[in-house]
């Protein structure tokens, strides 16, 4: 991703990485700053959502996907 604001990007990297897999609300705090992130790529962030929204909270593999992004 390339980004306006890398600390917006590893304020999302550091709630993904403490979600709990029973968490919702944490899940929706990364959502909204994703949607609070101004991107270069907004194809990019487009991808971010889909991975994010698709995340089952048994999934761990698609949350380190996330973290990959």
């Amino acid at each position: 991703l390339t980004l306006v604001d890398v600390d917006a990007l590893n304020d999302v990297l550091a709630l993904v990485e403490s979600l709990t897999l029973v968490d919702v609300d944490a899940l929706n705090d990364v959502l909204a700053l994703v949607e609070s992130l101004t991107l270069v790529d907004v194809d990019a962030l487009n991808d971010v959502f889909v991975l994010v929204e698709s995340l089952t909270l048994v999934d761990v593999d698609a949350l380190n996907d996330v973290l990959a992004l």
